[in-house]
């Protein structure tokens, strides 16, 4: 966690996300806070929440560890075409949601925070369930050429 931000406990965290008002005003100053939220990336660690507030809004951001995390499984986005597309239609779907600087965000305000992180959170937990689609699909693609090449279902020549 980059030490300009301030660890926000869990149980803040989850009073911020419920719109808990003391937690909101929290966030209608400058603020830069991170939580640890209960999910994880599976072997990795948990799924940080970067909060960043100013007088103009507040930004949500995963720190760029959604990025890297993919790659540690071998999910590019830079090489990877679909998964690519994916990532960025989950996106662009999503008001306020993008990528910059290595780092998925989504843009709000105090006054939809409550609402907003929640949508954050399941942008996040959405491609990391990418890793499992995608060896999920590779594990079908594979059976199906086993399959085809396991000598009982090959048709009889006589």
């Amino acid at each position: 966690m980059p030490q300009q931000f301030e660890r926000l406990p869990l149980t803040e965290f989850m009073s911020l996300c419920l719109g808990e008002p003391a937690q909101i005003e929290r966030i209608r100053r400058e603020a830069r806070l991170a939580a640890e939220t209960p999910f994880t990336y599976p072997g990795k660690g948990p799924v940080v929440v970067f909060i960043m507030s100013n007088s103009r809004g507040v930004r949500l951001s995963e720190g760029g560890r959604l990025l890297r995390y993919l790659e540690s499984q071998g999910m590019d986005l830079a090489v990877d075409p679909v998964l690519s597309k994916t990532v960025f239609h989950a996106l662009k779907e999503t008001k306020g949601a993008g990528v910059g600087g290595g780092e998925i965000f989504l843009d709000s305000d105090p006054d939809r925070f409550a609402e907003d992180v929640w949508r954050f959170l399941q942008i996040i937990l959405e491609v990391v369930g990418l890793r499992h689609s995608k060896y999920k699909d590779a594990l079908v693609q594979l059976s199906r050429a086993g399959d085809r090449l396991h000598p009982s279902s090959w048709d009889d020549p006589s």
